[in-house]
């Protein structure tokens, strides 16, 4: 079958950079929170979203080094090709930040794959052809439809529950280290995809 895949917060883990990358700007307090979430919060109680912005910009470029594989998602994934089926790497994300300094996202996300040998070495288990990022969630939900994949792994439940996510397609949120209020399949460790795969062909 053919499984795809988002790529922030699904392969790539940010927990922790956000935080270090603003204070070491001088932008955060060293009391916030280190989580994603803790520091955007802290912007917006701000009044301050375009510094968010602007730091999401630094972090998902220049910065995205700092960001480390979700443990277990790569040898799931080299197991899952192994087992025969097809990955694709299916992203939404811009392709430069609306604020701050231009920096190709896709280049270095695409540098951060091959780097940590998910694409672009013999046994990575994805071909570099089937990495696509698309610039909106709309994009997003038809290259998942036009790939047909049969399942498809995110951390967000709003592309999940989606009225144009493909209905041939079984939807699976990826939620570390927490139970999500979501009503269909999840996760939350790449360690149980096996499990999960097993359950449906039973």
């Amino acid at each position: 079958m053919i499984i795809g895949i988002d790529f922030d917060n699904t392969i790539a883990d940010y927990t922790g950079v956000f935080y270090r990358v603003g204070c070491a700007l001088g932008w955060l307090p060293e009391s916030v929170g280190q989580s994603k979430n803790e520091v955007k919060q802290y912007f917006i109680s701000q009044d301050n979203e375009a510094r968010w912005t602007e730091l999401q910009g630094i972090v998902y470029g220049k910065e995205i080094t700092q960001a480390q594989p979700y443990p277990g998602a790569l040898d799931a994934m080299q197991r899952l090709q192994a087992h025969g089926h097809q990955l694709a790497i299916v992203s939404h994300k811009t392709k430069y930040p609306i604020i701050g300094k231009r920096v190709d996202f896709h280049e270095a996300a695409t540098q951060w794959l091959i780097s940590h040998k998910f694409i672009g070495s013999i046994d990575a288990p994805v071909c570099s052809e089937a990495v696509f990022f698309n610039e909106t969630k709309e994009q997003k939900i038809a290259r998942i439809a036009q790939l047909d994949c049969a399942v498809f792994i995110d951390d967000l439940p709003s592309i999940l529950t989606h009225s144009d996510f493909p209905a041939q397609c079984q939807g699976v949120l990826f939620a570390p280290d927490k139970h999500p209020d979501h009503d269909g399949a999840y996760i939350n460790q790449w360690q149980a995809l096996d499990a999960w795969l097993c359950s449906q062909s039973n």
